[in-house]
């Protein structure tokens, strides 16, 4: 049996699907909040990453563990949230999968995760963290996750990690990647100056199928089908979802002043913060993510950032057209 937290996310609504299709016995983790969507061969358990105790009942019986729960976010003020959320409840997510005797631990990290240093833009497994000003509170809480994955090894835990970049997948909600496709959808004239890593959400089931299959312990393996500058991607989409692609750069100290502005408003008003100095500074660097590891050891062959886009822009055109 395989059990996998963050069952109803953007990845991990894919994850459980998949297996579930190949016939494994699935659980997938959730709050009791979410909303559970009805997919066959999956069971559904309740379980917040900050109940340790309701963490060990969910996890009862699995001989695999898919921990794909984690918060995104580049705002200031959740910083103490990424920490117990992506942290604690990894250490949470360790601990059980040790009391319950779990045969495989499989850690979604992100890119974030690995040291950025300025001067090294090819950045691969052997990368190490680096406490410059291009980490953001989000990749602190990533790559501290995994000292805690680091540490169940350490502890008899058999683990593997995977560092996924920005995963492209069909999805509408308004979470991760959706908000680049909203970005282009809604007409906006702006555009970053550096470059973005991308993957399709059904090579990072791949891996993960790859790593069930065949467990690499105590391995990592960077998941990047290539990277694009931020101009150019969103001409793709644009192109594809029928909209006018943003034409205007933004200077770096533009960025920032934004990043400043939009912090400052979202604290007075309690609003969404749509940009922050943090996603400000990692815009404007150009960095891309190796993937020669997951190729040469998990057999990996990356997707064309063509199908990806074809298949993600479809559906939300199909949806958005459907909904107004």
């Amino acid at each position: 049996m395989i059990a996998i937290t963050g069952a109803t996310g953007l990845l991990g609504r894919f994850v459980c699907a998949h297996f579930a299709s190949l016939g494994v016995p699935v659980v997938g983790i959730c709050r009791s909040t979410s909303t559970k969507p009805a997919q066959p061969g999956v069971t559904w358990r309740e379980a917040d990453l900050a109940d340790p105790l309701a963490l060990a009942r969910a996890l009862e019986g699995a001989d695999t563990v898919i921990h794909a729960a984690a918060i995104v976010s580049f705002d200031p003020k959740q910083r103490q949230s990424l920490l117990e959320a992506n942290v604690q409840g990894t250490a949470h997510v360790v601990n059980a999968c040790l009391e319950q005797g779990t045969r495989h631990l499989i850690h979604v990290s992100s890119v974030a995760a690995l040291g950025r240093s300025k001067g090294l833009p090819h950045i691969d497994e052997t990368a190490t963290w680096s406490t410059d000003s291009l980490e953001s509170d989000y990749g602190l809480s990533k790559h501290q996750a995994e000292l805690e994955v680091f540490r169940g090894q350490e502890e008899g835990l058999t683990v593997s990690i995977i560092n996924p970049s920005m995963i492209l997948a069909p999805v509408t909600d308004g979470r991760s990647s959706a908000r680049l496709f909203d970005y282009v959808w809604q007409g906006r004239a702006f555009y970053p100056t550096g470059s973005i890593n991308y993957v399709d959400v059904r090579d990072v089931v791949a891996a993960l199928e790859a790593l069930y299959h065949n467990p690499q312990p105590g391995q990592r393996f960077i998941l990047n089908a290539d990277s694009l500058p931020y101009r150019e991607m969103f001409r793709e989409m644009a192109q594809r979802l029928g909209k006018k692609p943003p034409f205007v750069e933004v200077p770096y100290w533009a960025a920032i002043a934004a990043g400043w502005l939009s912090e400052t408003w979202a604290a007075w008003r309690g609003a969404e913060l749509l940009v922050s100095r943090q996603t400000a500074r990692l815009a404007k660097e150009t960095f891309h993510f190796e993937n020669k590891k997951a190729v040469n050891q998990l057999g990996m062959t990356f997707r064309p950032l063509a199908e990806t886009l074809d298949w993600c822009c479809a559906a939300y055109r199909q949806n958005h057209t459907t909904n107004n």
